[in-house]
């Protein structure tokens, strides 16, 4: 299954959670009514023929968002669908084409995910949920709390029927440090446990580089456990512009991502975090990786320009970004793959698919690496697999 010897690690793949068929045997039976209330919205919803939606969408049951206006009308009167509702093609062709669907069991048959991974040739699959961090929308931070619980439990004993292949991130509740910290020890035991999922602000607009996230950080060096920055697009916690570019889906899809690891990567660096907590491991995670060289560049002017605005910054942030802390991943179709090792060397870049959703490039994922003429075998190895395992060590056992 390796490349050339080396193992290849998805740092970015997804179930598409769904709390009333995964939770129900995990559920907190202290918030068993809200939880039955929450299952009897999603059946309603079902027959009504509306689509499924929890967040991100007009019709979502948690927190409505309008993200299905064109660009270029005055009005279309939700006429042009919903997000999401594109064809899934291979990015980085010269004539992008639309491929066969991926099929749904993969997010709950430990076995079709595993035939799809062979297919794909990868090894391992990173898991991160399609919308449970969402669940900070929820006014009950205790039920919140309970779904992550319920979440955890349910993906946990996912991830143990291929131990090898399936591994998983725990969604720290930001707005109950106690209860993620607490959360965060329980499944540290969990051998197929490799991250934190982190978003990218919290729901109350604290940017990463606020020390009232400075005892999860102490906690995530301790245990070796990196930070896993993954944004959501179009819902809570609302990165930077979500209201702004007014639901034109063409333009939430392609900037909020970018927008929000710019912002996360630059609170993480700009904060210091990285020099107060010297053993702390972090990487940008579907954010897309062109953008970066720039973004480094200007980060730097303004370090040597006016340090005094960041006073918890020891190092020029190319130096934190090299420093072997730091990961980034990248979108396997970015035609820039090439330009961003050659600025910024092969040893923070990350293999990533998001498979199953429709924008990955599977099963041609690897191949749209492999094939970059411009990268050396050596960077292609670290792409594919060996810079995740310098920043997941438990991806090692």
């Amino acid at each position: 299954m390796s490349w050339n010897g080396c193992k290849v690690i998805d740092m970015d793949t997804h179930v598409y959670e769904k709390p009333e068929r995964m939770y129900r045997d995990y559920m907190d039976p202290k918030y068993r009514e809200p939880y039955d209330l929450l299952c009897q919205a999603i059946e309603k919803q079902l027959a009504e023929k509306k689509s499924y939606s929890l967040f991100g969408n007009r019709n979502a049951l948690i927190e409505p968002f309008e993200a299905g206006r064109p660009l270029g009308v005055y009005d279309n009167f939700g006429m042009s669908g919903q997000r999401g509702s594109g064809k899934r093609i291979m990015k980085a062709e010269a004539k992008p084409a639309e491929v066969e669907p991926i099929r749904p069991e993969v997010s709950w048959d430990a076995k079709a995910r595993v035939e799809d991974m062979d297919r794909a040739q990868i090894d391992i699959n990173v898991i991160f949920p399609t919308h449970v961090s969402s669940y900070c929308a929820v006014r009950d931070v205790g039920f919140e709390s309970a779904l992550y619980r319920a979440f955890h439990g349910w993906v946990s004993d996912f991830c143990s029927q291929a131990p090898t292949r399936l591994k998983w991130t725990v969604v720290a509740n930001m707005r109950d440090l106690p209860a993620a910290i607490a959360e965060i020890k329980h499944w540290a035991k969990d051998p197929n446990l490799v991250g934190i999922y982190w978003p990218p602000l919290s729901h109350d607009g604290r940017l990463l580089d606020s020390p009232h996230f400075y005892p999860i950080y102490e906690l995530a060096q301790d245990l070796d456990l990196p930070l896993l920055v993954h944004p959501g697009t179009g819902r809570p916690p609302y990165v930077p512009g979500s209201r702004e570019l007014n639901g034109y889906w063409f333009l939430i899809q392609s900037l909020l991502n970018p927008w929000a690891g710019m912002q996360a990567m630059g609170a993480l660096i700009g904060g210091g975090i990285f020099d107060l907590f010297p053993k702390l491991k972090a990487a940008m995670i579907e954010t897309s990786g062109g953008w970066v060289p720039v973004i480094v560049d200007r980060m730097d002017a303004h370090f040597l320009a006016s340090p005094n605005h960041v006073p918890n910054l020891g190092h020029m942030p190319r130096e934190v970004v090299k420093g072997g802390r730091y990961f980034h991943a990248i979108d396997t179709w970015e035609r820039t793959v090439e330009l961003c090792v050659q600025a910024m060397g092969d040893g923070i870049w990350l293999f990533s698919t998001d498979y199953p959703h429709k924008g990955t490039q599977w099963p041609n994922g690897v191949q749209q690496i492999t094939n970059l003429t411009g990268l050396s075998d050596s960077a292609k190895k670290k792409i594919l697999g060996e810079n995740a395992l310098n920043l997941c060590p438990r991806l090692r056992a």
